[in-house]
């Protein structure tokens, strides 16, 4: 597809190349300082004293049982405690490797990761570094494999949070997303250095990609005079089904109340005690307050558009999601969506009550974001190069799904490509920029919606308020309004027609059973 003529970056299905000047751009002003009712806690980090002498975790460090453990707790930064010279900026970024836009299936050879400058980081005195920023952090939950000096037996040990005393020294390498962890289990081990290179490649990619979203989200909520948004927290290797004794045994995802697998991909959550979390374990006492992004260790292997194993210097890449910048964007495009259009109406709820749940119009504007700041439509190239752009699964912003797939109690996923797709072509006819502030508009809009009150038959009212696909349409119209007087009405009647959108027909009149 064409872009806007100001656009001088060229996308392609296989392969595109991101700028970074505008997304990249460092807002330490806008970071949302949680106050003391919005501060949780992080596991899986070590406080030590920085060593004499630049180091970070050696690939092949074993662990012995009790070490790398997690040192208590740890809360979001405080934005207006004390800093050293780092976290005003005047010393070197911290410096990791990341893979820039979409790795290409069909050319292994290309798979290779790039040095790029970490912003927003907070460097606290006397520490070493952590990939804790203003806006985000990351912790790692992976599971490594020891054995307990006193039986002899397998146990599972804490895989700890990056950390090195040299900006220098987080450059971590792919290593093919590591092993598979069960199969890291069987081997006893073995796996154990290789699992926490990938891991760590993971963690960097997870806070690169996390704090572009939140980043621009900020800019542009900035440019609307709204606040910003709160801190997120990332969270890599989550539930990654260790069978093993010890450190998050059996913190895996449940198919059913027997059969546990590593998590495959991610998803967004709010702390909640709700029953509707059963098949996942989130302990409200471990989670930040304003929200989450948990990134899956994979339990398959990525394939090429042929759907053979991808093969990376020989070894079959695992589909792990930290790996993924489509899907760590998805994800943190759930936290910006949260926070402004809240779609399951939290506002309204007990904060122990929190919906996770996810509806078409949320899941379609998160893939939205995620195809902002990567710039692309097809921001699962890497995952799902195999899939036709109309086959049923696909979420290619620029494919050809319309109402007519809609699917009455269907994927929120696939139905929300049908809205996705739609904001998509405003991009396209608009022009990025003018795109994003109108959606994030809109979301705003949303958020204001409800009569307020915690009652059901209040949280009910504003659900029905704001998730339907014509009411979507209504907001970026009254966001037209607001911001251009009006003036693109016209063109975003006939985009959002051309997908069978529109403002009289509710959902339930669309597509099939």
């Amino acid at each position: 597809m064409r872009y806007p003529a100001s656009r001088r970056e060229f996308v392609t299905r296989r392969a595109f190349v991101v700028t970074t000047a505008s997304l990249l751009a460092a807002l330490a002003g806008q970071a949302c300082r949680p106050t003391n009712g919005e501060r949780g806690s992080a596991h899986g980090g070590s406080t030590s004293e920085t060593a004499p002498a630049p180091a970070r975790q050696a690939e092949d460090q074993t662990p012995t049982q009790g070490t790398d453990a997690p040192a208590g707790t740890a809360a979001p930064p405080d934005l207006a405690g004390p800093a050293d010279s780092t976290a005003q900026g005047t010393a070197p970024q911290l410096r990791g490797l990341v893979y820039l836009g979409l790795p290409d299936p069909d050319a292994p050879e290309t798979i290779r990761a790039q040095p790029i400058e970490l912003p927003n980081l907070i460097h606290e005195p006397g520490q070493p570094w952590r990939l804790r920023g203003q806006l985000v952090e990351v912790l790692n939950f992976g599971v490594l494999v020891d054995r307990d000096p006193a039986s002899g037996k397998l146990v599972g040990a804490p895989m700890g949070n990056a950390e090195t005393t040299a900006p220098e020294l987080f450059e971590f390498q792919p290593r093919n997303g590591g092993p598979l962890p069960w199969d890291n289990e069987a081997h006893a081990g073995a796996d154990n250095a290789w699992a926490r290179e990938a891991a760590r490649f993971g963690e960097v990619m997870a806070y690169f990609y996390a704090d572009r979203v939140i980043s621009y989200a900020n800019e542009l909520l900035a440019a609307l005079g709204e606040r910003p948004l709160p801190f997120l927290r990332v969270v890599v290797n989550a539930h990654s089904a260790s069978r093993l004794p010890g450190y998050r045994q059996n913190d895996g995802e449940y198919l059913d109340a027997k059969t546990m697998q590593p998590l495959a991909g991610g998803h967004y959550r709010l702390p909640t005690t709700r029953a509707a979390e059963l098949p996942f374990r989130h302990p409200m006492s471990e989670m930040n307050p304003t929200g989450e992004v948990h990134l899956g260790p994979g339990n398959s292997y990525i394939a090429d558009s042929r759907g053979r194993n991808l093969l990376v210097d020989g070894r079959p890449y695992l589909r792990n999601a930290a790996h993924v910048p489509g899907i760590i964007a998805h994800e943190a495009g759930h936290h910006v969506n949260s926070h402004t259009a809240d779609f399951v109406a939290n506002h309204e709820r007990k904060p122990d009550e929190y919906s996770n749940r996810k509806l078409h119009m949320d899941e379609g504007t998160a893939d939205y974001w995620a195809a902002a700041v990567l710039e692309t439509p097809d921001i699962y190239n890497w995952q799902h190069a195999a899939e036709g752009r109309d086959s049923e699964n696909n979420r290619d912003l620029s494919g050809p799904r319309t109402t007519d797939d809609f699917e009455q109690a269907g994927d929120p996923h696939r139905n929300g490509n049908i809205w996705s797709s739609a904001l998509w072509d405003v991009r396209s006819a608009l022009g990025s920029r003018q795109a994003d502030l109108l959606v994030m508009k809109a979301l705003v809009l949303g958020g204001q919606i409800g009569p307020g009150g915690p009652s059901t038959s209040a949280i009910q009212k504003t659900l029905e308020q704001k998730d339907e696909l014509r009411d979507g349409l209504a907001l970026l119209l009254k966001a037209d309004e607001a911001l251009q007087h009006g003036a693109n009405r016209a063109r975003l009647l006939e985009s959002f027609k051309r997908r069978g959108i529109d403002l009289a027909t509710p959902d339930h009149q669309f597509g099939h059973d």
